[in-house]
């Protein structure tokens, strides 16, 4: 005979912090982030297609003791399969591919998933296979442990997106997500050049918002920045501005303002030119029940 008689667990209940209906604020932020870009992306190619190659060498210069990888490896047990939603290049996928069984990695860019499948070859890795889907459209088996990293600033649909990271998992969910935008230090000369200021992208906050409205009782931990912009030479610097204030990479019209600008933030460490600290990151996560 049971010493309490309790009625059955019973679903947390959704709470909408301030008063937000928090799915309609993000997919407002969203939408109107994107509403506000003025570079179309390459004909026959998306816009992560021309950004491949960088993010290839952020997977090569991805710090050992990065604190995402750490923090997944914690959790992490040798039998494991893993889902990486989102894997870009491999700059998580392919780490973590040596403490687990196996890495399923879903990527819609063709260009990111030759970048990914280089970068698994040069580290010896063949425990990974890659779905060339979106999330939206990717049919995946349940994994142990499902992440998406850098993922959700561009999901009109979050709620759909992130019930499909939980129903994915057996074990555990990870979000890696930015408090504050990458771009922050150049915010002023989107100004100057757009003649309005930058819609704000959902940060971490709105995230952990989202999740507790959906009745997801998640784990929210900060980090220092993944991996902090670092650059050769100012040109590749110059560059890589002009993609964050969203001009045609061949368009050079504000190339003095921006050197001038940019100039005057980035520091040399270690032979190389990088912001200094500014954004953080946010660990997101939680246990299935």
């Amino acid at each position: 005979m049971p010493i309490f008689d309790l009625p059955p667990a019973q679903p947390l209940r959704p709470i909408r912090a301030g008063g937000v209906d928090w799915p309609a604020y993000w997919r407002a932020m969203v939408e109107a982030r994107e509403a506000a870009r003025h570079a179309a992306p390459p004909a026959g190619g998306s816009r992560w297609d021309g950004r491949a190659e960088r993010f290839a060498f952020l997977t090569r210069s991805l710090a050992a003791a990065d604190p995402f990888v750490t923090t997944l490896k914690s959790v992490l047990r040798a039998e494991d399969a893993v889902l990486d939603v989102g894997a870009g290049a491999g700059r998580y996928s392919l780490p973590l591919a040596e403490a687990v069984r196996h890495v399923t990695a879903v990527e819609p860019s063709a260009g990111m998933r030759v970048q990914l499948a280089r970068a698994a070859t040069e580290r010896g890795v063949s425990n990974v296979s890659v779905v060339p889907s979106s999330w939206e459209a990717a049919e995946v088996d349940p994994h142990d442990v499902v992440f998406a990293a850098n993922v959700l600033y561009f999901v009109p649909d979050a709620v759909r997106f992130i019930e499909k990271l939980d129903r994915s998992a057996r074990r555990a969910c990870f979000i890696l997500h930015r408090v504050e935008e990458r771009a922050t230090p150049m915010l002023p000369l989107w100004e100057t050049i757009w003649g309005e200021p930058r819609p704000p992208e959902p940060g971490g906050l709105d995230l952990l918002n989202l999740l507790y409205f959906m009745g997801i009782r998640a784990d929210f931990r900060l980090v220092p920045l993944d991996t902090p912009a670092r650059y050769a030479n100012l040109e590749e610097a110059l560059a890589e501005a002009r993609r964050l204030l969203d001009l045609a990479f061949d368009d050079h019209t504000h190339d003095a303002t921006i050197r001038a600008f940019v100039s005057g933030i980035l520091v040399e460490r270690n032979g190389l030119l990088e912001y200094p600290p500014g954004p953080q990151m946010a660990i997101i996560s939680w246990e299935k029940r």
